[in-house]
Parts: C-alpha cells; sequence; structure tokens
C-alpha cells in the first residue's frame, strides 16, 4: 500500500498498485510527438504511437494516475453522455452509427489492454441504467429499440422492477436497461497498469513535470519548470486541468467538481448480488457499485462552485440510503473529490488544433471507456490515417467562456437547472 502524500487521499489509491517515481524532466530533449497528461488519454495515445514506432514523451504535472484518471468511479461504459436518440437525432443515423461503433470499440479496446499487458484491475461487466419515473421508463425503452433494431446492439435487455430488487434489494426503480457489455473497474491501477505498458513499449514518462508554456511552430516547443522538448506533435490531453495552455481547447470544456464515497467492507450485507454497476438516469445521477473487497461505491454529489460542502461525506451516505434504506448504519469509510471536464454538447472535444497539435478531452462522465478510442483515434491521425479521427473532430463544439468570473456562475446555474429538472419532471 503506497502512502505517498502526492495523492487523494481515495479509497483507489489505498487499495491501488504503485509505480515508481518517474524522473522529472531536466534539460532539452526532441521527440516526435510530446503528450501532456499522464492519464487515461495520454497514456493510451503512447501506447497506440510505440507500437507504430514513434518516439513518444509523456509529461505529467503530479504523479500517473493523479486526476481523475486514478479517482473516478470506475464505470466503463459504451456510449456517451448524450443518449443514443439525441445522438441520432444531432449528427444523422449514418454518423451516430460510427460514433456509436467507435464507443463499442472503447471496451473492445480496454479488455485488449487487460490481456495484452497483463493489467489487473478488477475488470467487471454489467451495467444497468435505471429509471426513477416514468419518463425514464419511455427515455430507455426506446434506446434499447433504436440500439438493437438500428445499430445491431444485443447485449442489452429490459429489467423490470421486480428483476432489479431480485438482484439490488432496492424498491426505488420503475425497470431499466441492462448492458452485459459495459463494466467497471479500479481506474487507478487500469491507469497504472497503461504506464507500465507504455515505458514497456519505450515511452519516456516524465512526472512532477508541469507544463508552463507551449509554444507553437514547426517544431512545437513545450516548456517545463525545468526543461524543454521540441516535438513535431503534441497532443494536450490534459481534461480538466488544461491551465491555460491553449485558449480554443481550454474554450470547448467546462472543469466540474465531482464527490464520490465508499464504504466501510459490507460482508454479507452487499445490497448487489450479481456485482453490476448501476446509474440512474437524473440528470443530477447517483451512480454506485460494489468493489471487489465487498464494498460499495457511491458517488454523483456535485458544488455549484466547484468546492466542497462541510458535510459531503453525509451528502453521500444520504443520497446512498434512498437507494439502500437498510445501510443507514454503514460508515462512508471513505470520500474525495476530483475534476472532470465536460462539453455543452455532451459529447468528447476530439480536433487538431493546427501547427499539428491535438486535443482529447471532454468526455463528460465516460472518460473510463472514451479515453481508449480517443489515444487509439488521435494516434491514427498523427500517423495519417484521420477518417475515424474526423468522426470525433467534425462535431461543432460551442465555446464555454475561460475567465473564471463568467465559468463560475455557468456551472452553478446548469447544476440547479438539472436539479430542478430532475424534481419537477415526471
Amino acid at each position: 500500500m503506497n502512502q505517498s502524500s502526492e495523492y487523494v487521499n481515495s479509497y483507489h489509491f489505498q487499495t491501488g498498485h504503485t509505480l515508481p517515481l518517474q524522473p522529472c524532466l531536466t534539460g532539452d530533449i526532441t521527440t516526435d510527438v510530446c503528450i501532456i497528461g499522464g492519464g487515461m488519454t495520454g497514456l493510451n495515445a503512447a501506447i497506440e504511437l510505440r507500437k507504430r514506432g514513434f518516439d513518444v514523451v509523456v509529461l505529467e504535472s503530479e504523479r500517473i494516475a493523479w486526476g481523475a484518471s486514478g479517482r473516478n468511479g470506475g464505470m466503463c461504459l459504451v456510449g456517451y453522455c448524450l443518449g443514443p436518440h439525441e445522438v441520432d437525432e444531432t449528427f444523422g443515423s449514418e454518423w451516430a452509427r460510427k460514433l456509436w461503433d467507435l464507443s463499442c470499440e472503447s471496451l473492445d479496446i480496454v479488455r485488449e489492454r487487460i490481456k495484452e499487458f497483463n493489467i489487473d484491475c478488477d475488470f467487471q461487466q454489467n451495467y444497468i441504467e435505471l429509471a426513477v419515473k416514468p419518463s425514464h421508463v419511455k427515455e430507455l425503452k426506446a434506446y434499447q429499440e433504436l440500439l438493437e433494431n438500428s445499430y445491431g446492439y444485443s447485449s442489452i435487455s429490459w429489467w423490470d422492477s421486480e428483476k432489479i430488487q431480485d438482484v439490488t434489494t432496492s424498491d426505488r426503480y420503475l425497470g431499466g436497461l441492462f448492458d452485459s457489455n459495459s463494466a467497471h473497474m479500479h481506474p487507478h491501477n487500469y491507469t497504472i497498469g497503461l504506464a507500465r505498458a507504455a515505458m514497456d513499449l519505450g515511452a519516456s514518462v516524465y512526472e512532477n513535470s508541469k507544463v508552463t508554456k507551449l509554444i507553437k511552430g514547426s517544431p512545437n516547443w513545450v516548456q517545463t519548470e525545468h526543461g524543454w522538448v521540441k516535438a513535431r506533435q503534441v497532443l494536450l490531453a490534459c481534461n480538466a486541468y488544461i491551465d491555460g495552455l491553449h485558449k480554443k481547447a481550454e474554450s470547448k470544456v467546462l472543469p466540474i467538481i465531482s464527490y464520490i464515497g465508499v464504504t466501510e467492507p459490507l460482508g454479507d450485507r452487499q445490497p448487489i448480488s450479481n456485482q453490476m454497476a448501476m446509474s440512474d438516469l437524473n440528470n443530477s445521477l447517483d451512480y454506485f457499485r460494489p468493489t471487489a473487497d465487498g464494498r460499495i461505491l457511491f458517488g454523483g454529489v456535485n458544488h455549484p462552485f466547484n468546492g466542497e460542502y462541510p458535510d459531503t461525506r453525509k451528502r453521500l451516505h444520504q443520497r446512498m440510503t434512498k437507494v439502500f434504506p437498510q445501510l443507514q448504519d454503514v460508515k462512508m469509510e471513505y470520500h474525495w473529490g476530483g475534476l472532470f471536464s465536460a462539453t455543452r454538447e455532451y459529447m468528447p472535444h476530439i480536433e487538431h488544433l493546427r501547427h499539428d497539435i491535438y486535443t482529447a478531452h471532454g468526455y463528460t462522465g465516460h472518460g473510463v471507456s472514451l479515453t481508449n478510442i480517443a489515444g487509439r483515434v488521435v494516434a491514427e491521425a498523427m500517423a495519417g490515417t484521420a477518417e475515424r479521427f474526423d468522426v470525433f473532430s467534425r462535431i461543432r463544439h460551442k465555446w464555454i467562456p475561460t475567465p473564471k468570473v463568467l465559468r463560475t456562475p455557468a456551472l452553478a446555474l446548469a447544476i440547479w437547472k438539472a436539479e430542478i429538472e430532475d424534481a419537477l419532471g415526471s
């Protein structure tokens, strides 16, 4: 067990694997591709690029798996934050089918990585999206019809409330769309596994190497606190931590803080008997899943000003006991928060930004899966084949103001609007 104070004290960190401290970049180096960000996106891209023979440098400002990649809820799902019908209506059926297929490939890549690199990350298939109110039942059944009849997606089935109660002991839900392909995992361990794989393939990884300046050109120059990297191509894989490195990329995503709790071990009181992950269809949703050591991970608390409530742990516990009242006396042993990034379109922002600079971020809650396909299509584009990359880059993302004085109220209004819609809807 790694007790380093460099990581947030999360359940994932305390139960996670360790990676020896990698060097801080000092001096000047030259490479084919410089990847800024040592999370799932950057490491997946590094693996794909090394397999194509590129020299790759990965710069991480903190430690590998320090950010969202090591702190998230571990839900590894097909699809996007934008629902299947909305994707179909927004982009048209042909484009939407390509987007769907790429999201499915994300899960295939995860399974490939685990097998090829022997990554021990408690990968467990089975997931259900739950209906809290009648409109959710209608929406989920429409999703099922579209996915089965138009996309040929056969791993889903409808569960009525009785079947859900058989495996979850919760009577809160009217039904749900079960998916045996979607999964959950220990995200810290998966990210550490990706890092080991990238380094074994020959990528150079530097930790505690915060990028302070990106000078666009041919080549590009990436400045850290103690050195420089000269690279023909650059990938911005910073997600919520882009911090002014590229104004256009930063203007397409909004950082949002989210909080997660994990209970003490439950023993024979485990309320989910088939080990599946679960989330509801509310805008301000609850998501939860069993852990490999018999606890419940429960997430979904956001703060409208990206701060922390004085009673965050209590709020998480209260939301959990609405789902599982029988856990009222169970302690929430861990709780922590972290930033993820969202876009106005609820779709990932993957784009070529000129000067051979690429970005891949803004997964809006679906990053555990989508980072894998993002890394692959970016590598394909850098190698000269942009057809699949362009499926994502064609998405036109609306601008989000970058000054904090404007972002803070925009975030608060979005969170309050979501909560009001959840309360008023039927």
